[in-house]
């Protein structure tokens, strides 16, 4: 079950529906049509999906459907307030020490239209984080004034059986599609963010994200 428009179909049963605005959308509608009841702990789970794959209903696969399942969700007792709060008021000190060092390592390109950052094993150690506290990072890369596509490299801790570094996409112009970017690398997503895994070193993720930057606004030319 996926609304990414670069899913290969790869299960045995395939429901891929890609104007929807994200996986928990499709979800409430093939609860109502098999006749499931939205219980208090499923339609919260739907809401905070619906929330945050559509950038609390700011980015473009916000759709009236997405603003109708809100209503809906609401009316079967989520309490909205909390769940703000507990997702988007409640960050750890460490993390937003991650933020600084992200934006202390900020790389800019093409006069700030392109912005990449990166966080070393050793920004993490910094600032006594864990890895996951990076997710949502890149949202205040693609804040800075002027930009059209952002970039994060992340370096997860070393197990033995992660790659070496993560690589997320995001772009504000609808001709940058960043998930063509992604497939390049294996990767993919959203046209406006996509993500990649690599062992390629750092600089030279800048040189490539870079080219494919470019390369993308020579399609949209």
């Amino acid at each position: 079950i996926d609304h990414h428009h670069d899913n290969t179909r790869f299960g045995n049963v395939n429901l891929v529906i890609e104007d929807a605005s994200s996986t928990a959308e499709i979800l409430a509608e093939l609860f109502v049509a098999l006749g499931i009841d939205f219980t208090q702990d499923i339609a919260e789970a739907l809401y905070i999906g619906l929330v945050t794959d559509t950038g609390r209903f700011q980015y473009s696969n916000t759709t009236p459907r997405s603003f109708r399942w809100a209503a809906e969700l609401l009316e079967a007792g989520v309490d909205a307030h909390r769940i703000f709060r507990e997702v988007y008021e409640s960050v750890e000190l460490p993390k937003l020490r991650l933020v600084g060092r992200a934006l202390d390592n900020v790389r800019v390109f093409d006069e700030g239209r392109l912005i990449v950052a990166s966080l070393s094993r050793e920004d993490f150690t910094l600032a006594g984080a864990d890895e996951p506290l990076a997710e949502g990072i890149i949202d205040y890369l693609r804040a800075i004034a002027g930009t059209e596509m952002v970039s994060l490299i992340r370096e997860p801790p070393l197990d033995g059986s992660l790659p070496l570094r993560k690589v997320s996409l995001r772009s504000k112009s609808t001709s940058i599609d960043v998930s063509a970017i992604a497939r390049e690398f294996g990767g993919g997503g959203h046209r406006q963010a996509a993500g990649f895994s690599t062992d390629r070193e750092v600089d030279d993720l800048l040189i490539a994200l870079e080219k494919g930057y470019r390369g993308q606004l020579t399609r949209a030319a």
